[in-house]
């Protein structure tokens, strides 16, 4: 049986899915095959992954010929969830791996031995459903692991923070300098860029939430999780960079749209069909957030 597959959903990124699959990956024995979820993709994009990237075959997913790394061919941007979803079913129906990683491209691992020592600690505890290594920003700062945020904490949070990044961002700054060291435990919710999960478990919990395209995954799959009697852990021995995982604002964008409509749209799958929460109170505190970012941002 194989170990490991890592799955990574790509959009129009070639060059850094091949430097990951070809540079980051081979630190990680553990990790015999890895499936490419080619959203958006081209024939000349398509033939890009396959030159650069050795043992590697295109697939429509209908057949698979024994390779390490398997090029799956969509023509339509899928988005995050539906994506990784069909590198798991792909997995699940020819290559049958025990544990699934689910990576960004724009990854540098800094432990080789990161993947090994993550399946020691899921062998350690059986209600560990997703796990993942602390997650590092290029500045050193921590990327989550994060606690539940209620429905108005988070729009009070998407109100204030584009509104205190235009008038006192030197706020922001000295806020970010002051880190809480992160400890191994459970978390409600694990950053999406690089996390594992039991195959059988993922099968059981019912996959990613097809309905969401991108933001909120994280968080609805750790409520499926817990529905199966499974808890999100991070592994602070071993850490991971996340090259994307800056944070960005830009100044001229005088009407700045802070949350976008993908937010909205999964903040209502995630607050209404996970956590209960009325239709009315999730609209109500978007209108509210779009209409003071639109006043003082």
């Amino acid at each position: 049986m194989s170990q490991v597959s890592a799955i990574i959903v790509s959009y129009k990124n070639e060059e850094m899915t091949c430097r990951y699959v070809n540079e980051e990956l081979r630190k990680c024995p553990e990790v015999d095959h890895v499936i490419i979820v080619n959203n958006a993709a081209t024939e000349k994009s398509n033939e890009i992954l396959h030159h650069s990237i050795p043992h590697s075959e295109i697939s429509t997913g209908e057949e698979y010929h024994d390779t390490k790394v398997i090029i799956l061919y969509n023509k339509e941007n899928q988005g995050f969830a539906r994506g990784n979803n069909q590198g798991a079913r792909f997995v699940d129906r020819f290559i049958h791996s025990k544990y699934i990683l689910f990576s960004n491209d724009d990854i540098v691992i800094n432990d080789n031995d990161a993947i090994s020592r993550l399946i020691y600690r899921r062998h350690q505890d059986d209600t560990i459903g997703c796990f993942a290594p602390k997650i590092l920003k290029t500045d050193g700062s921590t990327q989550g692991p994060f606690a539940y945020w209620s429905l108005w904490k988070r729009y009070s949070l998407y109100i204030i923070y584009p509104i205190v990044m235009r008038w006192a961002p030197n706020i922001i700054a000295k806020r970010n300098e002051k880190t809480t060291p992160i400890v191994s435990g459970f978390y409600n919710t694990l950053v999406g860029c690089f996390f594992m999960v039991e195959l059988s478990d993922f099968k059981r919990a019912g996959m990613m939430d097809d309905r969401t395209f991108l933001y909120r995954e994280e968080e609805i799959l750790a409520e499926r999780m817990k529905s199966i009697g499974k808890y999100s852990f991070c592994e602070a021995s071993v850490s991971v960079i996340h090259l994307g995982g800056q944070s960005s604002y830009k100044n001229n964008k005088r009407h700045y749209n802070f949350v976008n409509q993908s937010v909205r749209d999964s903040d209502i799958i995630y607050y209404h069909h996970y956590k209960e929460y009325p239709l009315w109170q999730i609209r109500l505190a978007q209108k509210v957030q779009q209409l003071l970012c639109y006043l003082f941002v």
